[in-house]
């Protein structure tokens, strides 16, 4: 199972700014609505990932194994940035694997496949636990990969679609925020939702 551990990116880590929902609904100028803003900002950010499978905003994400696997470990997860492996010994002690006895990589279909090397030789792991073997996998975009050193990877950077697609949305929400229908707020404009129908990432 899949479980989101850390979101390493804070508030003024989004992927989409304030600032840019602000020039885009004509709001620059005053600042009276910006708790409301960031509200809408916040749904539609994580709107946008559920409705595509990727990841939005960086952050840790760990799958727990009863044991040690053999060939290749795919999961669903985009885009990757780094993996770690970690383990309970036989005596319930966490170990971590070095990262030059394994492989992983993203692949066309979304997932990061992950495999060990033949120099690993499957540790004795402590018997019938449920996390006894954890893979801790970083993921998610840069808003401005030079920042972090990833800008020689365009994988990482913030697809432009989806930027359009989170503006689109929490403008929606934010200019029909006095909606006398609940149906009316849950309307996802057509742009937007061809949008993510683009990005999104098929099981």
């Amino acid at each position: 199972m899949l479980k989101l551990i850390d979101v390493i990116a804070d508030e003024d880590d989004r992927p989409v700014t304030l600032e840019e929902l602000k020039k885009h609904v004509q709001a620059a100028d005053f600042s009276d609505d910006d708790s409301q803003l960031e509200i809408f900002l916040d749904a539609a950010i994580d709107f946008v990932a559920s409705q595509t499978a990727l990841t939005l905003r960086r952050s840790t994400w760990r799958v727990d194994r009863c044991d040690w696997w053999s060939g290749c470990l795919n999961v669903l997860l985009t885009p990757a940035r780094d993996v770690a492996i970690k383990y309970l010994d036989a005596a319930g002690a966490t170990q971590t694997v070095e990262a030059d006895l394994y492989h992983w990589e993203r692949t066309k279909l979304g997932t990061v496949e992950i495999r060990f090397l033949a120099a690993f030789t499957s540790p004795a792991v402590k018997a019938d636990t449920f996390n006894a073997v954890q893979l801790e996998i970083e993921a998610g975009f840069d808003e401005d990969p030079n920042q972090t050193g990833a800008g020689d990877d365009p994988e990482l950077i913030f697809p432009p679609r989806a930027r359009q697609a989170v503006l689109m949305l929490a403008a929606s929400w934010y200019r029909n925020r006095e909606a006398s229908a609940e149906a009316e707020l849950k309307v996802v404009p057509l742009a937007a939702a061809a949008l993510m129908g683009q990005l999104r990432v098929y099981r």
